[in-house]
C-alpha cells in the first residue's frame, strides 16, 4: 500500500514541477503583439473571406503593417463603407 502512495506522490510532484516549468516558460518566452497590427485588424470586417488573397483578416493586417501591402484589397470592408465610416 505504501508503494501506491509513493507513486502517487512522485507523479504529483512531477506534475507540479513540469507545470511550474511550463508556466515560467510561457511567461518568459511570450511574444508581444504589434499594436499597429492590432489596430488594423480591428478596422477590418473579420469576415475571413479570403477575397484579399490572405487566409483571414489577421494575416492581411500583418501584411499591411510589415510587408507594405495596400489596404484596399479587402472587398467586404469597402462594400460596407459609407461617407462617415471611410
Amino acid at each position: 500500500m505504501n508503494a501506491i502512495w509513493i507513486a502517487v506522490a512522485a507523479v504529483s510532484l512531477l506534475g507540479l514541477a513540469f507545470g511550474a516549468i511550463l508556466g515560467y516558460a510561457s511567461r518568459r518566452f511570450a511574444v508581444e503583439d504589434d499594436p499597429v497590427v492590432e489596430k488594423i485588424d480591428e478596422i477590418l470586417p473579420q469576415s475571413q473571406c479570403g477575397q484579399c488573397g490572405y487566409p483571414g483578416c489577421r494575416p492581411y493586417a500583418e501584411a499591411i503593417s510589415c510587408n507594405g501591402e495596400k489596404i484596399n484589397r479587402c472587398a467586404p470592408r469597402w462594400r460596407s463603407c459609407d461617407a462617415k465610416n471611410c
